[in-house]
């Protein structure tokens, strides 16, 4: 057996069963998600077209979410039963190493690794728009409350202006509780604009403010205090500056991505760490990709007592392991307060990088 058919043979096999057990999973989920929503699909009438491409959709999004560890899963499934057959072995005593037979593992997670690089970055994101609105409209029924009311907005919507909204009712386009500060380049504040009530005119651009009082600090110290009933005004913000759509995060691409994290974190959005977050994982998963396929080898290349069953569930246990690790670190790093939210997003793939490596030096001897 050459070398070129060696890398042939594993190739061909571990990308197959990677692809059957990516399909089986697929089926099965759709066939539970359907399950689940099919009364919700008869009571809102959602025809047919829209149900198969909303599946399309689900397949897009959850193949590719967890296209990592599906790919642990068929890596410890081929590998159990290639080590069952004795073909390891025979390679093995034809004075393969064991870097060599590990090659062609690394060629196809890296060809993986690749494709989910492009779903996840770029296709998946367009995909969403389509799933998501399906799943409002047909599985929800309608907005939610949370796309029609935003809350305790905070935002610094230009350099040295700061809003605070304690509501914002997105269907009316009006809030209340309005303030609006303004500071110097040195950070000190010139003036106040409190609104009882707020409101916003798409055809003029321009906001109506009720019962407002209005604070003007002078260089001096002193100050000035003045109150309108209702004033007419335009300001350098529009109601979708601070009323983020719901997901926005996964309907855009990295590109359209890195655009609304930087004008966010110009504004102080209390928002841009689960942007960040968002950005940081569509890279962290499909590396983990790598990692994982190197774990899954190197685990279940040498014949156990048990043969593949206990391969596949060792390879289960350590799935359910790091996508609880995942979800985990995950949340960490969308809703913590420190300045590390990449680390805590990487960390399960740096967890099992340790514990691939520690298989594969044992494997090796």
């Amino acid at each position: 057996m050459s070398f070129k058919i060696l890398d042939r043979y594993i190739l061909k096999n571990f990308l197959g069963t990677f692809i059957m057990t990516e399909l089986i999973i697929l089926v099965l989920a759709i066939v539970v998600d359907m399950s689940e929503k099919i009364d919700k699909f008869l009571n809102y009438e959602a025809p047919m077209s829209h149900i198969l491409t909303y599946y399309m959709d689900f397949c897009i999004y959850y193949g590719s979410m967890y296209m990592s560890l599906v790919v642990f899963l068929a890596a410890t499934i081929f590998t159990s039963q290639f080590a069952a057959r004795s073909e390891i072995i025979a390679i093995f005593s034809a004075g393969v190493k064991y870097d060599r037979f590990l090659r062609p593992y690394i060629i196809g997670a890296v060809i993986i690794t690749l494709v989910s690089l492009m779903f996840n970055n770029f296709i998946i994101p367009s995909s969403n728009i389509r799933r998501l609105a399906f799943e409002e409209k047909y599985v929800k029924g309608g907005k939610s409350f949370d796309e029609e009311y935003k809350q305790n907005i905070h935002k610094q919507i230009a350099p040295g202006q700061i809003i605070y909204m304690q509501e914002w009712r997105t269907k009316t386009n009006t809030g209340n509780r309005f303030t609006l500060e303004t500071y110097d380049s040195t950070g000190v504040m010139i003036k106040k604009l409190n609104a009882d009530y707020i409101s916003y005119d798409k055809d003029s651009s321009t906001f109506k403010l009720t019962t407002c009082f209005i604070r003007d600090i002078n260089p001096d110290g002193t100050e000035r205090l003045r109150s309108e009933y209702s004033i007419d005004t335009a300001f350098a913000f529009t109601p979708d500056d601070f009323a983020m759509e719901k997901n926005v995060g996964e309907k855009k691409n990295t590109i359209e991505l890195s655009q609304i994290i930087e004008k966010e974190i110009e504004r102080g959005s209390a928002g841009v760490r689960a942007l960040k977050t968002e950005r940081y994982k569509r890279l962290s998963m499909p590396f983990s990709t790598i990692i994982l396929t190197v774990l899954a080898v190197t685990l279940c290349s040498r014949k156990k007592r048990g043969g593949t069953g206990i391969n596949i569930a060792i390879g289960i246990t350590l799935m359910a392991a790091y996508l609880f690790m995942l979800r985990i670190f995950e949340t960490i790093a969308a809703q913590g307060t420190d300045a590390f939210p990449l680390l805590w997003v990487w960390i399960p793939n740096i967890l099992f990088t340790i514990i691939a490596y520690y298989t594969y030096k044992n494997a090796k001897k």
